[in-house]
């Protein structure tokens, strides 16, 4: 135990006599360096006993001040201070002047939608695109958005869009207001005047010449929406295989089971949030999983040669256009006659086939050669 003490007690001997040693941080000087100004700061003197600073005790009396020791700090100029470093963002290519524009409509799907086009064709200068979209608006009622009208008014500017994609019904489970009466969904007659209403629409694009997309519905967090999304989604499905357009079914990659999911794998495989905690909207990594689908679908539209899109946008209908998916159409009316046909010249290997009836002579190495027979 007298070890211990002695031992305790020349520990606090020993900092006491260190802190005495120790220069007072309230007696140092402080130079302050703004560019090529110098500002110098004088602390007061403190001139109490040791004990009375080292406790904190009494006030310090003026006296004449001892040279204090000086703490130089440099600081930039006023107006001159160094901004944080900005977090670099991934360089955008920007678009032509002539890119072809693919045009996004419907409601707050489609413009999660639009969003996941956009960092799909982030990397392609030739191809643009542009989003209109209202949150709940569809078909079953034209007071939020009239699209026929719309989509009529810009097909007709220039330029027009290469492809039109629509993912429209989200917010459609609810009844047709006709100005003679209210039809309930659903029923018979809500689905006739329903299909009624996406028929026009594509009929729009399709005298427009250009490829119309439907994209399906997915599944959502409330049961009964889900329910009434379904009915709608099978009723879209069923009109754009009957008029021949283009239906672009992402509902499994979103749902399990065919219910609504949260989670699920990205494009690379990794399990992530698709789904918005509203249960409803897409997140980042969802928006970009349900663009790859609808990016898929429009190559066709998209990777058409330069001269010839420009050919299509230039068509005016005042001369004689032939759609090419119409087997149909023609350029005449009239058949073929033999005098249209010129003869094959005597002594050609066309004249002895088809004029005198006989085989063309074998060619050495052939498989029709005399010599291999």
């Amino acid at each position: 135990m007298p070890i211990r003490r002695a031992t305790a007690l020349t520990a606090v001997v020993a900092a006491v006599l260190i802190a005495a040693g120790l220069p007072s941080h309230a007696q140092q000087r402080i130079i302050v360096q703004r560019g090529t100004q110098t500002e110098i700061i004088e602390p007061p003197p403190d001139n109490r006993p040791f004990l009375m600073r080292l406790f904190g005790l009494g006030r310090p009396e003026p006296v004449a001040p001892a040279p204090p020791r000086a703490r130089v700090i440099k600081v930039p100029p006023v107006g001159q201070h160094k901004a944080p470093a900005a977090v670099a963002a991934r360089p955008q290519n920007p678009k032509k002047d002539d890119a072809r524009v693919v045009l996004v409509i419907g409601d707050r799907l489609a413009a999660d939608l639009g969003r996941g086009l956009d960092v799909a064709f982030a990397d392609r200068p030739d191809v643009r695109i542009e989003t209109n979209t209202v949150d709940d608006a569809g078909l079953a009622s034209t007071g939020d958005a009239d699209w026929k009208a719309f989509l009529e008014k810009r097909l007709s500017d220039k330029p027009r869009p290469a492809a039109v994609v629509a993912m429209i019904g989200r917010a459609d489970g609810r009844p047709i207001e006709l100005p003679d009466r209210v039809v309930d969904f659903p029923s018979v007659d809500w689905e006739t005047i329903y299909k009624a209403r996406l028929n026009e629409l594509m009929r729009v694009a399709r005298e427009q010449a250009v490829p119309f997309h439907w994209v399906g519905l997915v599944p959502v967090a409330s049961p009964q929406t889900t329910n009434d999304v379904t009915y709608i989604d099978g009723v879209i499905r069923d009109e754009a295989a009957e008029k021949g357009a283009s239906y672009i079914d992402v509902w499994e990659p979103f749902s399990q089971n065919g219910a609504f999911v949260a989670s699920g794998p990205d494009l690379d495989g990794q399990v992530r949030q698709l789904r918005l905690k509203d249960g409803v909207g897409f997140t980042r990594s969802g928006a970009r999983k349900l663009a790859f689908y609808v990016q898929q679908a429009l190559g066709t539209a998209l990777d058409i040669a330069a001269p010839t899109a420009e050919l299509m946008q230039q068509v005016s209908g005042s001369g004689l256009v032939m759609l090419l998916n119409d087997p149909g159409a023609t350029g005449e009316d009239r058949l073929i006659a033999p005098s249209d046909i010129a003869p094959p010249k005597p002594g050609t290997a066309l004249h002895r086939l088809v004029v005198e009836g006989l085989p063309l002579a074998p060619v050495p190495g052939r498989y029709d050669s005399t010599a291999l027979r």
